[in-house]
């Protein structure tokens, strides 16, 4: 490389007079070591354009000889900005070897005599420390000597970038308008959540020419993203589908806490990006190589996000990000319009079903007042015609004893009624105290099943009363339910044809006890059956009423189960098909014996101290069970994080776990699966400890892998005696 320096040299010749800054750094070079030698050496050619393009405010540079020594003015330099310091007299090689590629074609073309000319030509010349794309309109020209040889490259050149970039918004801009334009058209008449968001995906996907578009709804609490209206471009071969549920932990743990700040999920590489590398396969498994997760934040929370995914890494523009998050506001505000719609016609319809329901309502009211005064008659007309006999005429002793037992059957056939009145009435208001105790179901079903016999005699039924050989018990109100067995068998009893069929039955279920009554009567039609336990809800009767009673019994049942706790449900298969009858209780243990308080018996020692882990996200009531569970006797770890739990169980190998189920990480039931699944927890006794307590959580809970199911409050005496029982 042949090198140039400064000097401080004798007075430079009159070409290179003036020029700036430029034409001062050109005088102050020493030229001894230059190829050219000593300026006055230097081919007039050479004088002539230099001294010209010195004096130009145009931006002009020459590369000359075979060296291609370059030369240029100031208003060059300030296109090259520091680049052009130290490059003076050097080699345009050396100058432009970043680009030098896409420079030698150019300048051999020029050096056989021919002028090069392009517009708006794309370069990302080094400016300083920084390589940015840059457009320029340049000319090549070839500079002749007097012998007519091509000496050297005149460049005169001009950087458009600013106008190029205006013209391509300009251009981008209208691109965007006439899409969005598009989107609102397609989306306005749209009147489902689904055929909107499936339109939108579809529209974002052909604009942006991604792989696939689609929504996801994100659950928060347990981290999973659902996927909705997912669009697929058409690739070859077709993209592997989406699973209808994923946690994003497994696609980056990175993910939600970005979306929370309202912030997209930009990665233009799975495998480069820090974020995704290490889940990188999960993500090509899916055909997809680049991501954009655009959220949509309600109050503050994620809802849901819009998904953008690419089959190779793609390096994503400002531009697509921006129409991605219009897309996200212009969907949702379309979706809660039709939401609006259709809820202003549900109102609508729901209004039409409420006054249907208000006309049934009454016409039931109105058929319950009849019945009750036919009722309320029927046993006031042998007891007023009797009272007239006693009162007329002298009988003998036996002919005033059976007068007697004649007002005292009706007597107490009218109480009987006047009491279901009142039950029902005191039950629903709650105004009914129950006085419970640890009862063996076994015993109140044999009391239920005598009240109930003469009837089924009467009606010739077959009566089977099944019965476990062990004891279930049950902390209720014996009487109540009593009266809640015998009302399901009388019902059973009166639905039933002469000479039919009734079974009572008593079994367990995990930590619920399970009576079921059934029969092979007259059954029940669906709209009878979605409202069976309403007030007054009969089927329709006969005017000489054979079957008798005011619809209320099955009304009282509910109710009294509901307040043990528990609940009650029916089944037909149809007319002449019989109805079937489960009542679930929660089973209790039995009580401690005479003279031991209940809290004596929450306080002793169990036969031997088990390993107990707690998992609750509620720290007071975490740490005060666990303090219950200490003084019994138990090693209690307690855990406010299920993804913390997972890890400690696996050091602790603990005997019982009692677990919340409203976790905010991990749900409960999902704990309980994971904790199975571990080899260190597979056998462990799961204890679910929960404010959900309807059938359907219980069910859930079982489901999931748990032994036992308690409702928060805990009855304590009953889990130091299940605890107890597992020590022993």
């Amino acid at each position: 490389m042949n090198n140039v320096s400064y000097s401080s040299a004798a007075p430079s010749p009159a070409f290179l007079e003036g020029g700036g800054e430029c034409g001062a750094r050109l005088r102050n070079l020493d030229w001894t070591g230059s190829p050219l030698g000593p300026p006055e050496q230097w081919p007039l050619s050479l004088q002539t354009v230099l001294r010209t393009v010195l004096g130009s405010r145009f931006p002009m540079a020459i590369h000359w000889g075979a060296e291609l020594l370059t030369f240029h003015n100031d208003a060059f330099a300030q296109v090259l900005g520091s680049k052009h310091a130290g490059h003076l007299g050097r080699s345009a090689k050396e100058w432009w070897r970043e680009m030098w590629e896409q420079m030698a074609p150019i300048v051999e073309h020029v050096l056989t005599g021919e002028t090069y000319y392009v517009e708006n030509a794309s370069y990302a010349p080094e400016r300083g420390h920084s390589q940015r794309e840059t457009y320029f309109t340049h000319c090549h020209s070839p500079i002749w000597n007097d012998g007519n040889e091509v000496e050297g490259v005149l460049l005169v050149l001009t950087e458009s970038t600013r106008e190029v970039l205006a013209e391509r918004a300009f251009v981008a801009l209208n691109r965007r308008q006439a899409f969005q334009l598009d989107v609102a058209d397609r989306l306005r008449g749209m009147g489902g959540a689904g055929e909107i968001t499936a339109a939108a995906t579809e529209l974002l996907g052909n604009y942006l020419h991604v792989a696939r578009v689609f929504y996801t709804e994100i659950n928060e609490a347990s981290r999973t993203a659902y996927v909705q209206g997912a669009w697929n471009g058409a690739a070859l071969p077709p993209l592997p589908p989406l699973p209808g549920s994923a946690r994003l932990d497994d696609y980056s743990p990175e993910i939600i806490g970005i979306l929370n700040e309202g912030k997209p999920f930009v990665v233009d590489d799975v495998r480069a990006d820090p974020r995704t590398a290490a889940y990188a396969d999960a993500y090509l498994a899916l055909g997809m190589a680049a991501i954009v997760v655009v959220p949509l934040l309600q109050a503050g929370r994620v809802m849901c996000a819009l998904n953008l995914a690419h089959g190779a890494p793609r390096a994503w523009s400002r531009e697509d990000i921006a129409i991605t998050q219009d897309v996200v506001q212009r969907t949702w505000e379309a979706a809660e319009r039709a939401r609006a719609v259709a809820a202003l016609r549900s109102e609508h319809e729901h209004s039409k079903r409420a006054q249907a329901a208000l006309r049934d309502a009454d016409s039931r009211k109105d058929e319950f007042l009849a019945m009750l005064a036919h009722e309320l008659r029927n046993p006031l007309a042998p007891i007023g015609t009797a009272a007239e006999l006693l009162r007329h005429f002298q009988f003998d002793e036996a002919t005033v004893k059976r007068t007697s037992e004649v007002i005292s059957r009706q007597v107490k056939h009218m109480t009987g009624l006047i009491d279901d009145l009142l039950d029902v009435s005191r039950v629903t208001r709650g105004m009914v105290t129950l006085q419970k105790e640890t009862l063996d179901l076994r015993d109140v079903l044999g009391y239920a099943a005598e009240q109930a016999r003469p009837l089924m005699e009467a009606r010739r039924h077959r009566f089977s009363v099944l019965l476990p050989p062990e004891a279930i018990h049950v902390l209720g109100d014996k009487k109540r339910l009593v009266q809640v067995i015998a009302n399901l068998l009388n019902n059973a009893a009166k639905y039933t044809p002469e000479d039919g069929f009734v079974e009572l039955r008593l079994s367990l279920r995990g930590d619920s006890a399970t009576v079921t009554v059934r029969d092979n009567g007259v059954g029940m039609l669906p709209e009878l059956l979605a409202r069976a336990f309403e007030l007054f809800a009969q089927d329709q009767r006969t005017l000489d009423r054979s079957q008798g009673g005011m619809g209320l019994g099955l009304a009282l049942v509910q109710r009294l189960a509901e307040a043990h706790q528990g609940s009650v449900a029916a089944h037909s298969d149809g007319i002449g098909k019989g109805s079937t009858f489960i009542l679930r209780l929660p089973v209790a243990e039995p009580q401690p014996a005479a003279g031991e308080s209940a809290a004596g018996a929450a306080a002793v020692p169990a036969a031997r101290s088990l390993r107990l882990l707690v998992v609750d996200d509620n720290v007071d009531a975490a740490e005060t069970l666990g303090m219950l569970m200490a003084d019994a006797g138990h090693a209690v770890t307690v855990e406010h994080s299920s993804r913390v739990a997972l890890d400690r169980a696996r050091e602790l190998r603990p005997d019982i776990c009692l677990l919340d189920i409203g976790l905010p990480d991990i749900d409960g039931n999902e704990l309980a699966r994971r904790l199975r699944q571990q080899p260190e927890t597979a056998g462990a006794v799961l204890i679910a400890v929960t404010g959900y307590g309807q059938e359907r959580d219980r069910n859930e809970a079982y489901a999931a892998g748990f032994d036992y199911h308690f409702v928060k409050p805990v009855d304590m005496a009953r889990l130091n005696a299940l605890l107890a029982r597992i020590a022993a």
